[in-house]
């Protein structure tokens, strides 16, 4: 004998809508809650300023409050007179990052502007933290298996970002983010932030440089130059480099004019910490040389591959 079974599906229903109102009537059926396809629904969002915590050339960020949703947003506003070309590059900021699902790369939660006032914005989910930036300017030191760690995580986000064909292409410490998991403070994490200047592999080239000399790959100090996410790993590596030993990998970085650091990206090898830090042991830290060697090179063909693979070579160095 055979049986067969069929699942019984109830449809959620709505309150009967009077027999005089004809289903045609379409204002009130949608006042009812019952909506076509294609039917849109405005909404008008109010946030409260609670202090400023950032500026740039193009805008300012805020720490705000959304008294609907009953918690704290960052706020990236951007200055009424920024030019036509980077309120579009703000508009697809918002947009490439609100698709992003990833637990190491920040949520956008939404994007609108004051017309009245020529002001453009868009929240992010609010992070208590600090910056990798400042933990180097402090002078601290990260033990190693918190430094591996802060750098797997990064390197999920790239990887994350580069399988779906986009290039952050401002790796640096400012935008290496720790934060703390709310549930367990011993929990690190770490939020790739600050996607501005970021495009997709097949975009046309940008019709100028972009990003921070003291970070940028040999390949992205030319103009018309394509990129891939190995540009990435190439600036994450002068940033675990700067890390382990508190100084840029180019001495004077922060003086020299741009154009010279450059041309120091193009030809100018990383110096090895067997010499840099003599208190590492020798075993790590030639194992921390081959990591910067490669991710380093010059050529992008001689790099990692991709961000999982220096993941993996960097996870040699977990202890235990």
């Amino acid at each position: 004998m055979s049986w067969s079974h069929q699942r019984s599906v109830r449809k959620g229903t709505l309150p009967a809508i009077p027999r005089s109102l004809q289903p045609e009537d379409r204002e009130v059926r949608m006042a009812c809650g019952d909506f076509d396809p294609g039917a849109q629904i405005g909404h008008a969002k109010v946030f409260d300023i609670v202090e400023p915590i950032g500026e740039g050339g193009m805008g300012r960020v805020y720490k705000a409050f959304d008294p609907v949703m009953d918690r704290y947003v960052a706020m990236k506003v951007l200055k009424a007179d920024v030019p036509a070309n980077e309120r579009e590059r703000f508009r697809r900021e918002a947009v490439i990052a609100a698709n992003f699902s990833h637990p190491n790369l920040p949520r956008v939660l939404d994007r609108g502007s004051v017309e009245a006032l020529g002001l453009e914005w868009m929240t992010l989910e609010y992070l208590r933290g600090r910056d990798l930036g400042e933990v180097i300017d402090r002078n601290r030191k990260v033990a190693m298996a918190v430094l591996v760690d802060i750098f797997e995580q990064t390197l999920d986000a790239l990887d994350y970002m580069h399988t779906r064909g986009i290039v952050h292409c401002d790796v640096k410490p400012d935008n290496i983010f720790i934060t703390r998991d709310p549930y367990d403070r011993r929990l690190v994490i770490v939020k790739l932030i600050d996607f501005g200047i970021c495009r997709r592999v097949d975009d046309e080239p940008p019709p100028r440089l972009m990003g921070d000399p003291r970070y940028m790959s040999p390949e992205q100090t030319y103009l018309g130059r394509a990129v891939d996410g190995r540009a990435d790993l190439y600036a994450l590596g002068v940033t675990l480099f700067e890390t382990l030993v508190g100084l840029h990998p180019f001495p004077g970085a922060d003086d020299v004019e741009p154009v010279d650091l450059l041309r120091m990206h193009r030809s100018r090898p990383v110096p090895s910490l067997v010499e840099v830090l003599p208190e590492l042991p020798v075993e790590v830290s030639t194992m921390l040389d081959a990591v910067l060697e490669r991710a380093c090179a010059k050529d992008p063909d001689e790099r990692f591959a991709t961000a999982a693979a220096m993941k993996a070579a960097l996870g040699q160095l977990r202890p235990g």
